[in-house]
């Protein structure tokens, strides 16, 4: 009895929370998946069933499998070059014993700017006739290396994810810092007595200590950079000629410019997929490689 009243008491609780759920989730996300099987523009009360003819236009466009393209760069860069500059800034402030506190806001004072903002500020700094970045190089006599970062096909990608590590790498370093400082001193102070130097205390003790951490951090990485919007936006909408062109700027671009909502419901569906994939083979890698790191330390010590 007083167990059939928890459990009454308990659903009461958790209904309103199910409720939203189910009718600002699930359902939405069943409606799209019905809408990539229809052709709606939008408007009309009529949107007929048009099978797999969403499915088959998608995989046949360049554009898209082009722009999915440019979504694993930022994924990649994002993984490996803004978690590495993250737990590098992270170490480093733990270790500071003098101005911590501003080097802690000044290194996640990007991650509290709007995207529009960044995109805007960027947009300045790298502007080919007044941007910050060409006057720079004009002023220490290097006016050869003057570029039109944004508008040339060559450096337009590379200039984003530029913008895009430095937006996110705030993120990673607030908690690579609060992992770190999880980690225990006992643990450096056994590694230290045993001849261990700075690299092997790293290696047996920093990684293995901030492996969960890692691997938390690495997905909502991977994952940021694979749904990258409004930086590349408000930078270059995609331009120049669809080199900066991303996955989620796309199935703007169909259902809201050209009013194809069927052909971005089925590319939000293929993309939805393999952002799920990815997550999922992410997180395997992370796990087996912070069970193979725990392994060690465990022998090590």
């Amino acid at each position: 009895m007083r167990r059939r009243s928890r459990m009454l008491a308990a659903g009461v609780f958790l209904a309103p929370a199910l409720a939203m759920i189910a009718m600002f989730t699930v359902v939405p996300f069943v409606q799209g998946i019905l809408l990539s099987f229809q052709s709606w523009d939008g408007v009309s009360l009529d949107a007929p069933y048009v099978g797999l003819a969403n499915y088959r236009f998608v995989m046949h466009d360049t554009e898209f499998w082009g722009s999915m393209k440019n979504a694993v760069v930022f994924g990649v860069v994002g993984l490996f070059v803004a978690n590495a500059v993250s737990i590098v800034m992270a170490l480093a402030v733990h270790r500071a014993r003098r101005g911590a506190a501003f080097f802690r806001t000044v290194y996640y004072l990007p991650g509290v700017f709007s995207t529009v903002v960044v995109g805007v500020m960027f947009a300045w700094f790298l502007d080919p006739k007044i941007g910050v970045v060409n006057q720079a190089l004009k002023a220490v006599g290097l006016d050869g290396l003057q570029h039109n970062w944004l508008g040339d096909p060559k450096t337009a990608l590379i200039a984003v994810a530029v913008v895009f590590v430095w937006y996110h790498w705030g993120f990673g370093f607030i908690l690579f810092l609060a992992g770190r400082q999880d980690v225990p001193q006992e643990l450096y102070e056994a590694a230290s007595l045993d001849g261990a130097g700075g690299w092997a205390q790293f290696r047996y003790v920093t990684w293995p200590g901030m492996s969960h951490v890692t691997g938390i951090v690495s997905v909502l990485t991977l994952l940021s950079g694979l749904q990258i919007f409004g930086t590349v936006q408000v930078l270059t909408n995609g331009g120049p000629a669809g080199h900066t062109e991303v996955p989620t700027l796309d199935i703007y671009q169909q259902a809201f410019q050209f009013s194809e909502y069927g052909r971005a419901a089925a590319m939000s569906v293929i993309f939805g997929v393999c952002l799920i994939v990815l997550a999922c083979v992410q997180l395997w890698v992370s796990r087996r490689l912070g069970g193979s790191t725990d392994s060690r330390a465990e022998k090590g010590s």
